[in-house]
């Protein structure tokens, strides 16, 4: 089971991703033209991009459904903020074992923090090669007054690493059903087991 100390170490970085995230996509609905503006922006952005697989994927599925594209983001960006802050208070709080009060609120709050955080690393990474980054970041002198690795490059890893969490102690907090099977399944196999060795004639009986 996953120590307490770390559980409240990756509650930390979770809650200051979620804020990330909050900040974001209130900022986008709060405008009131990022869904209008989207197919601008992604046309500016695709001016020059080394990436062009990803150019031709924005210009073929994204830019011309870019209003509901954009309006799915602003609310992808909330939900994702939302799921990972209510699953860090669950982070640090007792696991809920199966039996004991609210188990299952607390396994679907987990649940819905493991896939906020991969769709967190999705979006990041879409970001990533939207700048015109390359898959691996890598030395560049002419760009020596450009951040060396920037959110968007430093966030998918700590998104696998939010992920690994919260499947871990969702784990945990199912793990306790499994294990009951399994050792009842063992403890019957060891009594069946040792009934087959009392009922066995010893070496001294069949000798004589």
């Amino acid at each position: 089971m996953l120590s307490r100390d770390a559980r409240w170490i990756a509650a930390a970085v979770q809650v200051v991703i979620a804020w990330e995230w909050l900040v974001s996509g209130v900022n986008k609905l709060l405008s009131g033209t990022f869904p209008q503006g989207l197919a601008s922006t992604l046309n500016d952005g695709a001016q020059d991009n080394p990436n062009g697989w990803y150019v031709a994927i924005l210009q073929g599925i994204v830019i011309p459904h870019s209003v509901a594209f954009g309006y799915a983001i602003e609310a992808t960006e909330i939900l994702i903020a939302l799921a990972l802050i209510v699953g860090a208070v669950v982070l640090v709080g007792p696991i809920r074992l199966p039996g004991t009060p609210q188990h299952r609120l607390a396994v679907g709050e987990i649940t819905a923090a493991t896939i906020a955080a991969l769709l967190c690393a999705f979006l990041c990474v879409n970001f990533h090669f939207y700048m015109g980054d390359s898959i691996i970041p890598w030395f560049n002198s002419a760009k020596p007054f450009d951040e060396g690795i920037t959110l968007d490059t430093l966030m998918p890893p700590l998104s696998v690493v939010i992920l690994t969490i919260n499947l871990w102690v969702l784990t945990d907090m199912t793990e306790t059903r499994v294990s009951k099977y399994v050792r009842r399944w063992v403890s019957q196999l060891r009594a069946r087991a040792s009934g087959e060795q009392s009922d066995a004639p010893s070496v001294v009986e069949q000798g004589s």
